[in-house]
C-alpha cells in the first residue's frame, strides 16, 4: 500500500496537476465565444438588431453597416437550438431588440451541432456561454476535445508567441474570410457535405423555430429568415428534395406568423464571384453588400 501511495505521489499526481494547469491555461485564452458572451452581458439592453446562426451569417453580415445598434451572435456550425438558447438566456435583457436575423441555409433544418461532425464545438457553449446544456463529459473540459500535443501548441502560441485566437470584430462579425485569401469554389463537394442523410431532425428543428417565433412574438420582435447568397457551383449541386422542403417549411412559417419574413438570396444576381470567399460564404465585400441591403430592408 505504501509503495502504491509513493507511486501515486511521484507519477500520477504530477500528471493530474499538469492536466489541471493545462485546462486552466486553455480556458484563459481569449476566444470568440467569450467575446460574444461578454458583449451580450454588457450590451444586450441596447441592441436593436441581433444576428444569429451559422458561418453564413457570422461571415456574411457585418453590424458596422447597420444604422442602428446591431450585434452578430452567429458562429461556425451554430445550429437553431443554440440560437434559441442565446435568445432565451438574454430574453429579459433585450429591452430594445426589434429584429432578429436567422439564416435558413440548405442544411439548417436537418442538423444540430450536437449531431454534426464539428460537435466538439459544443464545449464552447458549455464552458464559455455557461448554457445548461445536457452533454457528455467531453464538453466539460478543453483538454478532452483535442490531443495533448495540440493543446500544448495552442498554449505556447498564445502565452509565448502572443498569438490571438479572436477571429471576430468587436461587434461579433467574422473577419477571417477575406477576399485576399479567396478559396477555390468547390461547390459540388460542399453541397454533398451539406446534404442530409435523412430528415430525422426536421421535426425537432421546426419545434425550435416555433419556440423562437413564440419568444419573439411575445416581445414584439420581428424575425428575418434569410438564405444568404451562394455561388452557382454550390446551388446547382443541391438535392432538390431537401431544398424544396426547406423553402416550403420557411415560406409557410413566414405566411402563418405575422412577425416573420423570409428573404431567399441563394440565386441572387446581385452577387458575383468577387463577393465570395468560397462557394457558400461571402467575403468582406459581399458581407458589406448584404449588410447594407438588410439595413435598408429593415427601414423600408
Amino acid at each position: 500500500m505504501k509503495k502504491f501511495l509513493i507511486y501515486v505521489l511521484k507519477i500520477i499526481l504530477p500528471i493530474i496537476i499538469f492536466l489541471l494547469v493545462l485546462e486552466i491555461s486553455l480556458r484563459k485564452i481569449p476566444n470568440d465565444y467569450q467575446l460574444k458572451k461578454e458583449y451580450l452581458d454588457k450590451n444586450a439592453s441596447e441592441i436593436n438588431t441581433l444576428i444569429l446562426g451559422s458561418s453564413h451569417t457570422f461571415y456574411g453580415i457585418n453590424p458596422n453597416y447597420f444604422s442602428k445598434k446591431t450585434f452578430n451572435a452567429a458562429y461556425v456550425s451554430q445550429s437553431l437550438d443554440l440560437d434559441y438558447e442565446i435568445l432565451k438566456t438574454y430574453e429579459s435583457k433585450f429591452k430594445n431588440l426589434k429584429t432578429v436575423i436567422i439564416p435558413i441555409s440548405y442544411f439548417s433544418l436537418f442538423e444540430t451541432l450536437e449531431t454534426d461532425i464539428e460537435k466538439w464545438r459544443m464545449k464552447n457553449y458549455v464552458l464559455y456561454y455557461d448554457f445548461p446544456i445536457k452533454t457528455d463529459l467531453n464538453n466539460q473540459f478543453e483538454i478532452l476535445n483535442s490531443d495533448i500535443k495540440s493543446n500544448l501548441k495552442k498554449t505556447i502560441k498564445h502565452y509565448v508567441l502572443h498569438k490571438s485566437f479572436i477571429t471576430s470584430s468587436n461587434l461579433g462579425w467574422g473577419t477571417n474570410f477575406n477576399s485576399k485569401d479567396k478559396k477555390e469554389f468547390k461547390g459540388e463537394f460542399t453541397a454533398k457535405k451539406h446534404t442530409a442523410k435523412n430528415f430525422d431532425l426536421l421535426d425537432d428543428n421546426l419545434k425550435t423555430l416555433q419556440k423562437i417565433i413564440s419568444l419573439c412574438h411575445k416581445k414584439n420582435i420581428s424575425i428575418i429568415f434569410i438564405t444568404t447568397p451562394t455561388h452557382s457551383s454550390y446551388y446547382k449541386n443541391l438535392n432538390q428534395i431537401q431544398l424544396e422542403k426547406t423553402h416550403k417549411v420557411i415560406n409557410n412559417l413566414a405566411i402563418t406568423n405575422s412577425n416573420c419574413t423570409y428573404i431567399n438570396l441563394m440565386h441572387s444576381n446581385n452577387y458575383n464571384k468577387n463577393d465570395f470567399y468560397d462557394a457558400d460564404h461571402l467575403n468582406e465585400k459581399g458581407a458589406k453588400k448584404l449588410s447594407l441591403f438588410l439595413d435598408k430592408f429593415k427601414t423600408d
